[in-house]
């Protein structure tokens, strides 16, 4: 995520490391892709490989190739939403270029979740209780999570900021056959490969007349942070419908100044210091919540002083957050939109007599 962390250097690390008796594998893996996709605003949010097969006392090494964590939910846990409200933070004093006060004021303070941004468990996992890397640090690239199994069983882990990204660790009773590192690196490069071959189909969607879609992404592991169509041009009057297509990404649809609507991407989260603890990461609010109250007005060009108009977040699943947004566009002229958590996700819409 833009403002977040920048994505890691895809490395593998294999490793044998000679014990009393016998060795203990360190087997490969990766959070994200194993090699960085040369096709631009892909990405993808899933496990590679998606299975890793291992022997008690063995090791994994999840390389964290992107925004994401590797998690171990404790038995009948649910997945910790990402993005909660504080219980303590309440908005105040948000202003907007016409030095009018936001709606969301009084509001509480969108924060990153404490049980997914920081570590949990250490990393030695016997198959109970709740052990996670966390995300990563915006403080340089983050080192590969070590995880060591003391317990025969198949265990599934998740990234806590991406639903429905799971992977799957299959730990065998001593001496029985596992792959080795090399074997885990071909199988993860080949699901890779695959997940591009899907990529490049996604890409050709056919979009309904007057609707703008945030990424595309099918059912998988696919992730294209781009907008279809990425210009789109509409007749004065015209309603367009923003649409998220996407089951593991949130979406804005950010219009305004370039330098207003980038200030927001760049401090999408920022670090709250707390004594004694760690700190807390408040969400921007121009980028957590809709510019008005649902639905949004009509857009001039010059709401809020300056053109900003937002969504929001925009998220799938069902909860509480919306999946879509529309607009009404209701003067002539050349719009540049974009999403503020992802850095280069931009559009625009041109509106026509």
């Amino acid at each position: 995520m833009s403002g977040i962390v920048a994505a890691a250097a895809a490395v593998f690390v294999g490793v044998f490391a000679g014990s009393a008796g016998a060795a203990e594998l360190v087997a490969p893996a990766s959070a994200g892709p194993p090699q960085r996709p040369h096709l631009n605003h892909l990405d993808f949010n899933g496990f590679f490989p998606t299975i890793t097969k291992i022997n008690v006392g063995d090791s994994v090494s999840w390389s964290i190739n992107g925004f994401h964590t590797v998690s171990f939910l404790a038995a009948g846990q649910a997945p910790p939403p990402p993005i909660l409200p504080s219980a303590t933070l309440v908005l105040s004093g948000q202003l907007d270029a016409a030095k009018a006060p936001f709606w969301f004021n009084g509001q509480p303070q969108q924060i990153i979740n404490p049980t997914v941004a920081f570590p949990s468990g250490g990393n030695t996992y016997s198959g109970e209780g709740f052990l996670s890397s966390g995300t990563p640090s915006p403080e340089g690239p983050p080192k590969p999570f070590v995880v060591k199994f003391t317990k025969a069983g198949t265990f599934t882990f998740n990234c806590l900021v991406h639903p429905g990204m799971k992977g799957t660790v299959k730990v065998l009773p001593t001496g029985k056959s596992v792959p080795t590192a090399a074997q885990d690196q071909a199988k993860a490069l080949a699901e890779e490969k695959t997940g591009l071959r899907v990529a490049r189909k996604l890409v050709k969607v056919k979009v309904p007349r007057r609707t703008v879609l945030a990424g595309n992404d099918g059912d998988g592991s696919v992730a294209w942070l781009r907008f279809f169509p990425e210009h789109i041009k509409v007749k004065v009057g015209t309603t367009v419908n923003f649409k998220l297509a996407t089951q593991r990404e949130i979406h804005t649809i950010t219009f305004g100044p370039a330098a207003y609507t980038s200030a927001i991407e760049a401090t999408f989260t920022t670090p709250k210091e707390n004594p004694g603890g760690p700190p807390t990461l408040l969400v921007n609010p121009l980028g957590a919540y809709p510019s008005d109250p649902p639905p949004l007005p009509p857009y001039t060009g010059t709401n809020h002083g300056n053109g900003f108009e937002g969504t929001g977040i925009l998220a799938a699943g069902g909860g509480p957050l919306p999946s879509s947004a529309k607009i009404k566009f209701t003067k002539p002229g050349v719009y540049d939109f974009e999403c503020v958590v992802h850095e280069s996700m931009d559009g625009t819409v041109t509106v026509t007599k």
